[in-house]
C-alpha cells in the first residue's frame, strides 16, 4: 500500500497496529520519513545528523522480526528524533554547538538503549539550542544551524531548547522525538508547534548519557501528536537506572482509568494577568477549561503559594549551569556560541555567593512542602502552557515573550510532572497551548486527562501542510 501525507502524522497507536499485522511496512515508512527529511529538513532546521543507514537497518531487523511472530510492543518498527544532547554510539553529539560538532560517545543515553530495546528506529539527532539554553540566551539562533522554523510558519520559531524535536514532529519527519527541559523546553515546542508534550517527574527517567545542563532540574520526555502517544513513549523510557544516582527507583503504572470518576477530581485554576498576553490565546484557553469542566471535573480558581520560585529556580539553574560547563569556560571555547548572553554568564552570575546558593536551596525545599500542601487540596494545576504564539524567529526573546511564567516556575523548582496539550489557534493561524501540572508521580492521571480532553476535541489532529 503506497503511503498518504496522513501516515506521517498518524498516532502510534495506529501505526503500531498496522506494522504488527504487517498491513505497513517499517522499511517503507521509514523510507518515507527520510525522503521527507530530505526535502524538508533545511527548511525547518529540524534535524543536525540523520542516522540513514542506522534507521535502514533497525527498520529491515524489525520487518523481519514481526515477520517471524516477535513484535516487541507498540514502539517496534517506529520512526523516532533523538535530541542532539543524548548520547548516541558513535554518532555525533553536539549539544547545539558549533565547538563540539564532531563529539562522539562510546555508549548509548540510557533513553536512546532503551527505544532501540523496543524496536523503534532512530532517524537522527535534533538540532537543539546550544547547551540547551541552560546558560540563557536571548535570540532563537543560539544554534549550529540557526533557529528552529516552524512548520506552521517557517518565520516564526518553534520554540527552545528542543527546537529540533519539535520541528520534526510537527513537519512529519518522525513519529515522536524526545526533548529535554531544564526549564520549558518540552513544553515550549510544544505549544508552539500544536504538539503534546510531557515533561516528567524528576528521575523518573534516566539521565545517563544525556548532557548535563542543570543537574538538579534536567528531565526528558516524549514530543508526540498525542497524550495516548506520550504514554506510549514514557512507558519504554521510564524506571530505575544505576547509571543515574539521581533516578527515582520508580515505574509508575501508566495504565488509563486508575483515578475513577472525574467528579472526583478537583483541579486548581491560577487566576493570571492576561494583559501582556494575546486575547486569542486567552479565548482557546477559557475554551479548553469548559472543556475539561464538561468531562464533570470540579475547577475552581485557587492561587498558587506567594513565593519568588523565579528566582530560586534560575539562581539555581545559574549555578548548576556554570559549573557543568565551567570547562569551556577556563578554556574561553564558551565564546564560540552564537548568543553572547551565554558566555557573560560567568561575570553576570559573579555577584552571586556561597550563601546565596544555600539560601535558594532551602527556599526550595520549602517551596516543595507548600506544595506537597496544595495537592493535598487539589489533583492538579489547569494553567495555561504561554499566554502567545510563537514569536518570530528574529525578535529578541526579551521582547517577543513579556510575562512570567509562575506556574511554570515552581513545577521546574519542585520537579512536578505537566502534560502540554494543544487548544487550538491563536493570532495568523498558530497553535495555542495549555497545560496540565500535577504532584510527582501523576503522569498516568494527566495522561488520562489529555486523553479524555482529546477524545472530545480535534486540535491534537491538525497539522501543517507539508509535503
Amino acid at each position: 500500500m503506497a503511503l498518504t501525507e496522513n501516515d506521517f502524522f498518524a498516532p502510534l497507536s495506529d501505526l503500531a497496529a498496522r506494522i504488527r499485522t504487517r498491513m505497513l511496512s517499517p522499511v517503507e515508512l521509514t523510507e518515507g520519513y527520510l525522503a521527507r527529511i530530505d526535502r524538508q529538513n533545511d527548511r525547518f532546521n529540524a534535524y543536525a545528523t540523520v542516522t540513514r543507514d542506522l534507521a535502514l537497518s533497525q527498520a529491515r531487523a524489525a520487518e523481519a522480526e514481526i515477520a517471524a511472530g516477535h513484535w516487541r510492543g507498540p514502539l517496534h518498527g517506529i520512526p523516532w528524533g533523538a535530541k542532539d544532547l543524548l548520547a548516541t554510539k558513535g554518532i555525533p553529539t553536539g549539544w547545539g554547538t558549533k565547538f563540539l560538532a564532531n563529539q562522539v560517545f562510546d555508549e548509548d543515553a540510557t533513553v536512546v538503549r532503551k527505544l532501540h530495546e523496543a524496536g523503534a528506529v532512530m532517524l537522527g539527532k535534533t538540532h537543539c539550542v546550544e547547551f540547551a539554553g541552560c546558560l540563557g540566551y536571548r535570540f532563537p539562533n543560539a544554534s549550529v544551524a540557526g533557529p528552529g522554523r516552524n512548520p506552521w510558519n517557517p518565520e516564526r520559531w518553534t520554540g527552545g531548547s528542543s527546537s529540533g524535536s519539535g520541528a520534526a514532529v510537527a513537519a512529519g519527519l518522525c513519529a515522536f522525538a524526545l526533548g529535554t527541559e531544564t526549564w520549558g523546553s518540552i513544553l515550549c515546542p510544544s505549544a508552539f508547534c500544536g504538539l503534546t508534550g510531557l515533561r516528567p517527574t524528576y528521575g523518573l527517567v534516566s539521565r545517563a548519557g544525556g548532557m548535563v545542563g542543570a543537574y538538579s532540574f534536567d528531565k526528558i520526555g516524549p514530543i508526540a501528536r498525542s497524550a495516548a502517544d506520550c504514554r506510549i513513549v514514557l512507558d519504554a523510557i521510564q524506571g530505575p537506572d544505576p547509571r543515574d544516582p539521581t533516578s527515582s527507583g520508580e515505574t509508575l503504572n501508566l495504565t488509563g482509568g486508575a483515578f475513577g470518576p472525574m467528579s472526583r477530581l478537583k483541579a486548581a485554576l491560577v487566576p493570571l494577568e492576561w494583559s501582556t498576553g494575546e486575547p486569542e490565546a486567552k479565548v482557546a484557553f477559557d475554551a479548553a477549561v469548559r472543556v475539561l469542566r464538561a468531562t464533570g471535573m470540579q475547577i475552581e480558581g485557587a492561587a498558587l503559594p506567594d513565593y519568588p520560585a523565579s528566582e530560586v529556580a534560575g539562581l539555581l539553574i545559574t549555578v548548576e549551569a556554570l559549573a557543568a560547563f565551567e570547562p569551556f569556560f577556563r578554556d574561553g571555547s564558551v565564546k564560540k556560541l552564537v548568543d553572547d548572553l551565554a558566555w557573560k554568564q560567568w561575570e553576570i552570575a559573579s555577584p552571586i555567593t556561597g550563601a546565596d546558593v544555600m539560601k535558594a536551596q532551602r527556599m526550595r525545599y520549602e517551596l516543595q512542602g507548600k506544595m506537597d500542601e496544595f495537592f493535598s487540596k487539589y489533583d492538579l494545576i489547569v494553567t495555561p502552557n504561554f499566554k502567545s504564539v510563537a514569536p518570530p524567529v528574529e525578535m529578541d526573546l526579551m521582547a517577543s515573550l513579556p510575562y512570567g511564567d509562575p506556574a511554570g516556575a515552581i513545577g521546574v523548582a519542585c520537579g512536578l510532572p505537566a502534560l502540554a496539550l494543544p487548544s487550538g489557534f491563536g493570532r495568523d493561524h498558530l497553535p495555542v497551548s495549555f497545560q496540565l501540572l500535577g504532584p510527582p508521580g501523576s503522569e498516568a492521571l494527566l495522561l488520562d486527562l489529555g486523553e479524555r480532553y482529546q477524545k472530545a476535541t480535534q486540535h491534537h489532529l491538525e497539522h501543517p501542510g507539508v509535503r
